[in-house]
């Protein structure tokens, strides 16, 4: 979800300019709570491993990539998440990951450029790694037809059938939904009412309770998952909902660049400078 992932930038840049920083630096893995260096935390995860975005970033994907690398080197039998795909690619993915389409015919057969939007190059190296060594990919979205109609009118209205098999959400942390308030009002939020307010966060959490489902699908083998950061920081989003589905073994890891403040321990598991 792009619309939350502003929100850090601007809290950690007004920290930055009350005090005299000590940015963490560059290419080390820091702790959320006091930007130390921490020991490199990807041997030791185990079960869902999340991996954080800014979307745009191409040091963010560059980031994800090589992390994918090593917990593949450690576990072969890991399987790939995706935001950018709704559950109706999974076929297009497969196809892809068994050699049988051109890099064309896939972002073709996906529709990339109204699904998803960013550049392909962003994201065309995980994609052709994971084609290259057989690792499934998972489509973890829905359509954003249906994150639409859920934000204009509330889950409750959408009828069962047209609900895309996701289930009813866990109800977001207080925290979360306070975020998703503060975005929303950064977009033109004016004229919010409580019912629009409570339709946005509805809308936010059934896509976050989507890629949860389509994780714990898979599991017990090991799922990594890449999507936006607002999905993902402070376990809330799709922690939050796996947590509330029993999936308790779960580590998010994050990238930030330029960052001088601490964001909370519950931040992250750690945090990627790149």
């Amino acid at each position: 979800m792009r619309l939350a992932v502003s929100l850090v930038p601007v809290l950690l840049a007004t920290a930055c300019a009350l005090v005299s920083p000590v940015c963490a630096p560059s290419g080390h893995w820091v702790g959320a709570a006091t930007l130390q260096i921490v020991p490199d935390p990807v041997p030791a995860a185990r079960g869902v491993v999340l991996l954080g975005e800014a979307h745009d970033r191409d040091e963010d994907h560059r980031w994800q990539l090589v992390t994918i690398q090593r917990l593949y080197a450690a576990n072969p039998a890991l399987v790939l998440g995706f935001e950018m795909f709704p559950r109706a690619d999974q076929p297009v993915l497969d196809r892809w990951i068994a050699g049988r389409l051109t890099e064309a015919d896939f972002l073709s057969q996906a529709d990339w450029t109204h699904v998803w939007g960013f550049p392909p190059a962003l994201y065309m190296p995980i994609f052709r790694f994971a084609r290259d060594h057989r690792i499934p990919m998972v489509a973890l979205n829905v359509s954003r037809g249906l994150v639409h109609r859920v934000a204009q009118a509330g889950w409750a209205a959408v009828p069962v059938a047209a609900r895309e098999g996701v289930g009813t959400p866990a109800a977001p942390p207080a925290a979360y939904r306070a975020s998703l308030a503060a975005a929303m009002s950064g977009h033109g939020g004016a004229a919010m009412t409580p019912a629009r307010l409570q339709h946005f966060v509805e809308a936010q959490s059934v896509w976050d309770r989507a890629m949860a489902e389509a994780i714990a699908a898979r599991l017990p083998r090991q799922v990594v998952a890449i999507m936006g950061a607002g999905h993902l920081a402070d376990r809330n989003g799709v922690p939050h909902q796996l947590q509330a589905m029993g999936v308790t073994e779960v580590t998010v890891f994050l990238p930030a660049h330029d960052l001088c403040a601490p964001p909370g321990p519950g931040y992250a598991d750690a945090v990627f400078i790149d």
